[in-house]
């Protein structure tokens, strides 16, 4: 069994590790950036430092990855869900989604997950590809 202490010692860092749980931070500062009319470039910042003994019981575990999932909520297409292995535990990461249709509204979020499951997501950010071509040639 782990015990979480005011003070975290190599002990508990690796009970964390090996017994972890689910994230208990969402991600933050999700935005999308288009990129053309159909690719969106998400990011978002994970504000937990694995390097910060405080922090370290709020990862939950060891941090494997983020889900990206994008939808449109007032259509019938199906979500966009990508899974993210890339960066370091509080920096900022990035995604790369295409097949948006121009025109439509999405919503953008974010969640961590572990070993033992999918932490909180992210506050939706929504954005609405161009229906014109926004690129200067």
């Amino acid at each position: 069994m782990c015990h979480i202490a005011l003070y975290m010692t190599r002990d508990i860092i690796d009970c964390l590790i090996t017994k972890g749980k689910i994230p208990l931070v969402a991600p933050i500062n999700v935005t999308a950036v288009m990129i053309n009319q159909t690719t969106a470039n998400i990011t978002w910042l994970y504000p937990i430092d694995s390097n910060n003994d405080e922090d370290l019981s709020l990862l939950g575990g060891y941090i494997k990855g983020f889900y990206v999932i994008v939808f449109a909520p007032n259509s019938l297409q199906p979500p966009i869900v990508h899974r993210n292995y890339e960066g370091t535990i509080g920096k900022v990461y990035s995604d790369i989604v295409g097949n948006l249709t121009p025109g439509t509204t999405y919503h953008a979020q974010v969640k961590a997950f572990t070993k033992k499951g999918d932490g909180k997501p992210s506050t939706a950010y929504i954005f609405t590809p161009p229906k014109e071509d926004f690129r200067k040639f």
